[in-house]
């Protein structure tokens, strides 16, 4: 599914910008410059290749895609979250350490297959507390990559619109005779600059922000899961597991087992066993 506020954003900025230009001249072609286009966005992603490996660059471009897609992580799949983790407490206490076992191979969840993996092995709780918190980190600091990836590609976007800005003033001073031909190198100089803020304000910058808060929101659930999953092996009763938990919520939407706040739907990524 979309995510509308990325699409309106984009949208939104498109026409702002379309907007300012018709107002002030009907010759919009005066700001489409092929020249400017390959220096600013050639040169970044030439540099880019230079200073990353291919792997993070395209999981990177990847991530720049996803951020169009709605954000699969909400306050009410968080709520569902706890639902399922409270039905799981329940279902250790009648099946004991099989259920581990049954839930970890339901779940097309990765997170969940592997901590509860690691329950059915035997580890105690202090363990898998201390194995899920590495995979939790280890797991967002190498996918913020991505995210270093685009801020730096904002970064650079700048200096190769003054690259072509000081390539159009070179054109320019080469034709200081014949000032009929001035004026290439004055549109190249004037839109590669325009060119490298653009991409680096309304592009790279916002992309590197919102998979930046993508991978926060997913860390933030992953703790939440780890969490409910340590109660669980302590044997925890469930109105303790839903207060803990609930701790993690906004205070206005919170699970209850006595009331409908619990109706959720069920998330896609944490599959309740059979």
């Amino acid at each position: 599914m979309v995510s509308l506020s990325t699409v309106f954003g984009v949208l939104f900025g498109f026409i702002v910008i379309a907007a300012g230009i018709l107002h002030e001249t009907k010759d919009w072609h005066v700001f489409m410059s092929v020249g400017s286009l390959a220096i600013v966005l050639g040169g970044t992603i030439t540099v880019t290749f230079i200073g990353f490996r291919f792997k993070y660059i395209w999981n990177a471009f990847i991530a720049t895609l996803k951020i169009f897609l709605k954000q699969s992580i909400s306050s009410r799949t968080l709520i569902a979250d706890v639902k399922t983790l409270i039905e799981w407490s329940k279902k250790t206490q009648t099946e004991g350490q099989a259920a581990y076992d049954a839930i970890a191979k339901s779940s097309k969840d990765d997170f969940v297959k592997y901590i509860f993996n690691l329950a059915s092995t035997g580890y105690k709780a202090e363990d898998v507390r201390d194995f899920g918190t590495t995979s939790i980190e280890e797991h967002y600091f190498r996918h913020l990559q991505e995210s270093s990836i685009l801020n730096n590609m904002a970064s650079m976007t700048p200096a190769f619109g003054l690259v072509g800005t000081l390539m159009g003033l070179i054109v320019m001073l080469g034709k200081l005779e014949d000032p009929s031909k001035l004026g290439p190198g004055l549109s190249l100089a004037l839109t590669a600059t325009l060119y490298g803020l653009l991409f680096a304000r309304f592009v790279f910058m916002p992309s590197s922000t919102k998979v930046k808060q993508t991978l926060s929101i997913e860390r933030f659930r992953h703790y939440l899961i780890l969490e409910g999953l340590v109660l669980i092996m302590e044997k925890k009763p469930a109105m303790y597991i839903q207060d803990k938990l609930n701790s993690y919520l906004d205070r206005k939407e919170q699970y209850s087992m006595f009331g409908d706040k619990g109706r959720a739907v069920q998330p896609a990524g944490i599959k309740k066993a059979a």
